[in-house]
């Protein structure tokens, strides 16, 4: 009886956390990076949009230095993101979050171009569904929404 009620909890925590892990979330935001998503509605109703992150100017180091056999890191190279084969996708759920959680692309969206870059990431895309009169009173013809309270 016992090991049939352990073996049942063992299952549901496995569900829980495989659901966990594969939903998708935002990332990078837990740090100085700022966020937003500037909208901008076209005269024929097409919605288009950046969802950006980017670390502050003053932060952001004028020069790469390059030293062999040093232990030590310094702030500025641990800073930004650390670019790799999972940040594109990363970024794809950011954007998939915060435009859903502001209403601005209710049916999905287009992504029609990407940077990536340590400093500052950026995805372009536009909604699937033009804009509706709602739309239009909501985000104006531009407007950049900061995300967060960075």
């Amino acid at each position: 009886m016992i090991a049939r009620f352990a073996f049942s909890l063992a299952i549901v925590l496995s569900v829980f956390l495989l659901a966990s892990c594969s939903a998708p979330g935002r990332n990078y935001t837990n740090n100085t990076m700022v966020e937003t998503l500037e909208t901008e509605i076209l005269p024929n109703g097409s919605k288009m949009f950046f969802y950006r992150l980017r670390w502050p100017e003053d932060d952001v180091p004028s020069h790469i230095r390059v030293a062999k056999g040093r232990d030590t890191v310094s702030p500025y190279e641990r800073a930004g993101v650390e670019v790799n084969r999972h940040t594109h996708k990363r970024m794809q759920e950011n954007a998939d979050v915060i435009a859903a959680r502001y209403g601005y692309c209710r049916e999905g969206y287009l992504e029609l171009d990407r940077s990536i870059a340590r400093f500052h990431l950026w995805i372009k895309g536009e909604c699937k569904e033009g804009a509706s009169a709602q739309d239009r009173e909501k985000f104006g013809e531009k407007r950049t929404i900061r995300i967060g309270g960075q």
